[in-house]
């Protein structure tokens, strides 16, 4: 680890300026009793995010955004090569000719978004930034300005504790 410390001192949204005004580059992980995030950087800019629990999987937004429906869904998910593990489901809607590579880009780029709005909340926990650490095996990273992100994730809680 080259920086870390609590999530009580400094809460995401600080964590995730820090790292964007040093523009760093690395992985950045939030750790709390019962889930992990992890947040990818180049040079500041976030790249990729993921999470373990509580947000939805990849088929689960291409259902909700009409791309492909349950049964297709259910197909690829019982291909051998997904049950493997040697292929992703994303992969096998897009060669099965159920999904664009577009609209895949576009529904993993709203699901990393997500998992940003998901951590902003979090007022305990640790975090821990690696420098130089890259995401392996991904090839479909988010292009968004981690401020704005922040805003509309704080945008977001504001209204939520208003209704």
């Amino acid at each position: 680890m080259d920086f870390g410390g609590d999530l009580a001192v400094l809460d995401p949204s600080m964590v995730f300026q820090v790292t964007t005004l040093c523009q760093l580059t690395g992985k950045l992980k939030l750790i709390t009793i019962d889930n992990v995030a992890s947040f990818y950087f180049q040079e500041g800019e976030l790249i990729y995010a993921t999470i373990d629990t509580r947000i939805k999987k990849l088929g689960q937004f291409l259902i909700e955004k009409n791309y492909i429906s349950r049964e297709q869904l259910n197909e690829a998910l019982a291909d051998p090569r997904v049950l493997s593990g040697k292929e992703r489901i994303g992969n096998i809607l897009i060669s099965s000719g159920y999904l664009e590579y577009a609209s895949l880009v576009a529904v993993m780029q709203d699901q990393m978004k997500e998992v940003v709005y998901e951590v902003l909340p979090w007022k305990t926990g640790q975090f821990a930034f690696f420098n130089r650490v890259e995401p392996a095996n991904e090839d479909i990273l988010l292009d968004i300005k981690m401020d704005n992100l922040i805003l509309e994730g704080l945008k977001r809680l504001d209204e939520a504790n208003k209704g």
